[in-house]
């Protein structure tokens, strides 16, 4: 049974409670701007994410206080200088970007407060974390305001300028290393989860696969199989022809499912085929 929630009936801060506990994990920005008199901010948003390449895209938001409606101190600083440092957080920051995360008054230096270090930028004013495995600066592109009530989002779209990345978590080809740069992302609550601990490979498609609408009759009606199993048995750009009139449809699933739990497609079809593929 589902319950539903209407964000014209429902209270912002019940709705604030299920989306930030539903849309999870989140990951981490750290953003450090300064005021148009040079004083530092730094302030993690887990409303963030990157949106494209070409121009590199970032958007975080540092939304309205759900109790006082005040603006962050992030948006105001941005608005007034147009730049910013944005840093991964990684594990070993956690408790250092909790203390950033504290509301304190406009002026005081969140660097200070949570014993993070400074980075010197290249190609804007406000520092990185020096703490951070990748850092980047950004532009501030546009401000979308949606209302300005308690609770209501500001969309920070920033462009990257510049991405600064520890060599330690570079792999051999170029990418990030997702074990060594040991993000954390953020979860409803005072809940946060590790990256590196709930890692898998799932390959990405380069060509068409077959797809579950061109499985058997007999395997898109199994009894046993799911629809993460029927995910797996299309995941082939061909299949095999079952041949007709198979017996032990039970026990031939049953082999087929404790494959396909292994991650073993191939001997799943086999199971299937009873050995005839």
């Amino acid at each position: 049974m589902m319950r539903s929630f209407d964000p014209e009936l429902v209270p912002h801060t019940e709705i604030h409670r299920l989306l930030v506990g539903g849309v999870a994990p989140r990951p981490i920005a750290l953003v450090s701007s300064l005021d148009k008199d040079g004083t530092s901010n730094l302030s993690p948003f887990s409303f963030f994410n990157a949106f494209g390449v070409n121009p590199p895209i970032i958007c975080f938001s540092p939304a309205y206080s759900g109790r006082t409606g005040a603006a962050k101190h992030t948006m105001m600083n941005l608005d007034e200088t147009k730049e910013c440092t944005v840093s991964i957080v990684n594990h070993e920051m956690v408790h250092q970007i909790s203390l950033a995360s504290a509301p304190y008054e406009r002026g005081i230096d969140e660097f200070v407060k949570s014993g993070l270090t400074k980075r010197p930028s290249v190609k804007v004013k406000p520092p990185g974390v020096a703490e951070s495995p990748f850092i980047m600066e950004a532009k501030l592109v546009q401000h979308v305001d949606f209302g300005g009530k308690p609770g209501s989002p500001n969309l920070m779209i920033c462009e990257v300028l510049l991405i600064h990345v520890r060599e330690e978590i570079l792999t051999e080809t170029g990418g990030i290393d997702p074990v060594r740069i040991d993000q954390v992302a953020r979860l409803g609550g005072p809940y946060y989860t590790r990256a590196k601990e709930g890692i898998f490979v799932l390959p990405q498609p380069s060509k068409p696969l077959v797809g579950i609408d061109r499985l058997p009759q007999e395997i898109r009606e199994s009894p046993i199989l799911t629809g993460k199993h029927l995910a797996q048995l299309a995941s082939l750009e061909a299949i095999p022809e079952l041949p007709d009139g198979l017996p032990n449809l039970e026990a031939r699933h049953s082999k087929a499912k404790h494959h396909l739990d292994r991650g073993e497609v191939d001997k799943a079809w086999e199971a299937l085929s009873n050995g005839k593929w």
